[in-house]
């Protein structure tokens, strides 16, 4: 029996965004040990020490990201960017040595997505930091890979953490009824972000600070707006003398499919033509000032520049790996 697009989507959906317990599960089923690269990449922003700390990889079907997109014009991007019908996306959890304070940016899956993510706390160990050293965690919206990592089988992973939230993403989950009514995903889908969101945010309700975009937030952090993909969606800019860079959190997702394509719309967006709109700006503004740029879901670890395409989008150029940071 043929097999409609949309009846597609929802079963890979469902496959792809495992519901807490299903997540929990998957993480307890034993596995055969494998050798792993390093997740942990040290660099530096001005008087700043950075690492990017993988998280490890979601697996959604290619589909979610190109919405209403003809399969033929994706089967043509996935086909120039070496990429299948299944995605392997990353997730690259920024962490910021400014001297003063320990900075989480997002605290990846935890235990909501499986036994490919939630890999944050096994890397940390990595550098040697303990989640006791952790004293800041900015959040930069409330999606499942973003807050699942506030807490484990033991409660908060980062206990002396102060935890900073933009004042729209933090209104809009908290407020007693949650709707997405421009959500293009099932239903399933949409009910299930509602609840990870009020979960995780109700973890950290003593705990909160909330704080304005286009203010410094933190010293050397500033949040900009990039509303669309949830309510209250934000990027962070961080500063250290003269050096910037962004961190795009998920303006953009795939480093081919919407970044060549801003204009397309993945179906999981709150309001799927502001994110398009949001995309475009800010992807401009970073490519324009030749900003650095960090991106949480692009191939580890997520950090390179932004160049214009004359055939219309933008092309991602990965930084030199450096050995020495």
């Amino acid at each position: 029996m043929p097999i409609s697009r949309r009846t597609f989507l929802t079963g890979a959906i469902a496959a792809s965004f495992a519901l807490p317990t299903a997540g929990r599960l998957l993480a307890q089923t034993p596995q055969r040990m494998m050798p792993r690269n390093a997740g942990i990449y040290r660099f530096k922003l001005g008087n700043f020490n950075l690492i990017s700390i993988s998280d490890g990889i979601l697996n959604p079907p290619a589909a979610l990201f190109a919405g209403d997109v003809a399969p033929e014009k994706l089967k043509e991007v996935l086909q120039q960017g070496f990429q299948g019908e299944t995605l392997a996306v990353d997730c690259n959890v920024l962490l910021v040595d400014t001297g003063e304070n320990k900075v989480l940016i997002d605290t990846g899956s935890g235990l909501l997505n499986g036994a490919t993510a939630g890999k944050l706390l096994e890397n940390l160990q990595q550098v040697q930091i303990k989640p006791i050293d952790i004293t800041a965690v900015i959040l930069t919206h409330a999606h499942g890979d973003h807050v699942g990592g506030l807490n484990g089988k033991s409660g908060f992973n980062f206990p002396n953490a102060r935890y900073f939230i933009g004042k729209q993403e933090w209104n809009f989950w908290t407020q007693p009824s949650v709707d997405l009514p421009n959500f293009g995903g099932p239903a399933e889908m949409k009910q299930q972000a509602i609840k990870i969101a009020k979960t995780q945010l109700g973890l950290i309700r003593d705990r909160v600070t909330q704080f304005d975009v286009n203010q410094e937030f933190l010293p050397g952090f500033t949040a900009i707006p990039a509303y669309g993909h949830t309510p209250g969606h934000v990027a962070i800019r961080i500063a250290s003398g003269n050096a910037v860079m962004v961190h795009t959190a998920d303006t953009v997702h795939i480093h081919t499919i919407n970044l060549w394509n801003p204009s397309w719309k993945p179906i999981f967006d709150a309001d799927r033509d502001l994110a398009a709109t949001t995309r475009q700006a800010v992807l401009e503004k970073i490519a324009s000032d030749r900003t650095l740029m960090f991106a949480y879901h692009f191939p580890y670890p997520g950090l390179g520049h932004l160049r214009s395409r004359d055939r219309g989008g933008f092309d991602w150029q990965p930084v030199n790996w450096q050995f020495e940071s």
